[in-house]
């Protein structure tokens, strides 16, 4: 008996890429990225001595974004910068077209007074509501 014989082509095996994972890192770090400019408020940093004011109510919420902030020595601060009498009474001309409600975070070392005169030219420029913004008495 004769036999016929065929040869059989098998392909080579290529060898594959290894998986990069430098893209997936790469991902993975632009997402954190995105989330914490997302998450996070950029606002300009509070005056260096600043000491919030404490209560102990919980009542009541308003927002810090784009707040006035009175520090111990009666300045107001607004992102970052000091205001003179003719600047504060231009924002508050500003926050009163925007809303009829101010925020004011309150140093706790600030004099009544300068709340109650903020409050007398907050009402003149149109604003009905002034919210304090404090901490929590024990909670710092």
């Amino acid at each position: 008996m004769k036999r016929y014989t065929k040869p059989i082509h098998v392909p080579q095996v290529m060898a594959h890429r290894a998986a990069d994972s430098s893209l997936a890192l790469i991902n993975v770090v632009f997402l954190l990225l995105l989330f914490l400019l997302v998450s996070g408020t950029l606002r300009p940093p509070l005056p260096d001595d600043f000491d919030w004011a404490e209560t102990t109510a919980d009542q009541g919420s308003s927002n810090i974004q784009d707040s006035l902030v009175l520090t111990e020595t009666g300045d107001f601060w607004f992102q970052g910068a000091i205001l003179d009498e003719a600047q504060l009474l231009g924002f508050l001309a500003e926050a009163s077209a925007r809303s009829n409600r101010l925020t004011l975070q309150v140093d706790k070392r600030a004099r009544v007074e300068t709340i109650a005169g903020l409050a007398k030219k907050a009402q003149a420029a149109g604003i009905a509501r002034l919210s304090l913004v404090t901490v929590e008495a024990g909670n710092r």
